[in-house]
């Protein structure tokens, strides 16, 4: 599991209304021989581009994962991400574009 910070680019369908979003990664261990690298991968095929890394991929157990049905979803689909968007027009520092 780990996290992305990502924006929007300008030809995505959520251009208009996320200014931005944390994506926490799930990964299936062995899944993906570079987990990053498949993540920023997805990403980019849902229309985002990903700007940094919040956290480094680290293995865990279900009883650690923040939201437990996703690793559990993970573990039968092999990724799961998780957008945590927020809107454009936020006034804190996270809007993005």
């Amino acid at each position: 599991m780990f996290t992305l910070e990502a924006r929007p680019l300008h030809d995505s369908p959520d251009f208009a209304e996320a200014g931005g979003a944390f994506i926490t990664c799930y990964l299936r261990p062995g899944f993906a021989a570079d987990p990053m690298r498949r993540a920023v991968e997805f990403v980019r095929e849902q229309k985002w581009e990903v700007i940094a890394v919040e956290d480094e991929p680290l293995q865990i157990e279900r009883h650690d994962a923040p939201e437990a049905e996703h690793f559990d979803q993970a573990l039968v689909d092999d990724e799961v991400y998780v957008f945590h968007q927020w809107p454009v027009d936020d006034a804190d520092d996270q809007t993005r574009h």
